[in-house]
């Protein structure tokens, strides 16, 4: 059956009378901006322990309403605009705007810190070819994770398993907050499940926070294991595929083999950037596989 593409527009902009088709993309879609130039000469911030390197860009007329000094993007692999997968190789920010000759320079950076070798190793991959994407309208983070959240219940209820969703937030006169996103159930037993993704620097591992100002009375930003039966970690930055998971126990190594590192300074909490790698003996291609494990 042919799709009906037109009938799909108007479902998802009923509720916002007069938005047009390049409204929606502009909301979306991130824009994605050549590199002018790129300097990988790597030097430390004055008065801070901290690294990076240099790049510019062109102004135009599809990013310049876009660039102000301070504002950060991605830079992504000219593989992923010619069709490949999605991936985070740096992160970028506008540091001036040279509005006379069209052009802003910023800086390069990762997100472990700034430490000289950290930043040697995100710049080994990056090169003039690729690109730095801007979210537009600050949605498309929510929007992946919107969109993640509802591949995962698919995935769940398709495995037979009866899902609900946690609100984002609980007033004081109906109960406590739910430090965790989904109960889920299977079989009269029901188990509490929370949705995460990879480290987008370093899709090798994990990213198992959350923000310190949601979670009142958290030491760290570190997730405790308490707080959930599992993970369900969202493969997506790896394969492209929305609907690929994989599920651990939130239990800490040291009591059982199948479970996860503990954070260093805090010990009911588990270690913020494990590897995952379905088949490692923590990590499984289905929460079936991990249901029940105690």
């Amino acid at each position: 059956m042919p799709i009906d593409y037109k009938a799909i527009f108007v479902r998802l902009t009923k509720r916002y009378g007069g938005a047009t088709p390049e409204s929606l993309e502009s909301v979306l879609c991130p824009v994605l901006i050549p590199i002018r130039s790129l300097d990988k000469t790597i030097i430390r911030i004055k008065g801070q322990k901290h690294y990076r390197a240099s790049f510019s860009i062109a102004l135009d007329n599809s990013c310049e309403d876009l660039i102000a000094p301070g504002c950060t993007g991605k830079f992504v692999p000219q593989s992923y605009k010619d069709g490949g997968v999605w991936r985070e190789l740096a992160k970028g920010r506008i540091l001036t705007v040279n509005d006379f000759a069209r052009i802003a320079e910023g800086e390069i950076y990762c997100g472990t810190g700034g430490k000289k070798p950290d930043v040697a190793k995100v710049l080994d991959v990056l090169s003039k070819d690729d690109y730095l994407e801007l979210d537009q309208y600050g949605a498309s983070a929510k929007v992946l994770s919107g969109l993640v959240e509802y591949s995962l219940v698919q995935v769940l209820k398709e495995d037979g398993y009866v899902v609900r969703r946690m609100p984002a937030d609980m007033a004081q006169h109906i109960g406590g907050y739910a430090y965790f996103d989904f109960e889920v159930s299977k079989g009269g037993v029901t188990r509490r499940v929370e949705a995460k993704s990879l480290w987008g620097t370093n899709i090798k591992f994990a990213r198992l926070i959350h923000s310190l100002s949601a979670k009142k009375g958290y030491p760290t930003s570190s997730c405790k294991f308490a707080t959930q039966d599992f993970f369900a970690v969202s493969l997506f930055l790896r394969t492209g595929n929305i609907r690929d998971f994989a599920f651990a126990r939130s239990v800490p190594v040291d009591v059982k083999p199948y479970g996860l590192p503990r954070a260093g300074k805090y010990p009911a909490h588990v270690n913020q950037n494990p590897t995952c790698e379905i088949g490692d003996g923590k990590w499984f291609g289905t929460l079936d596989e991990v249901w029940s494990l105690d």
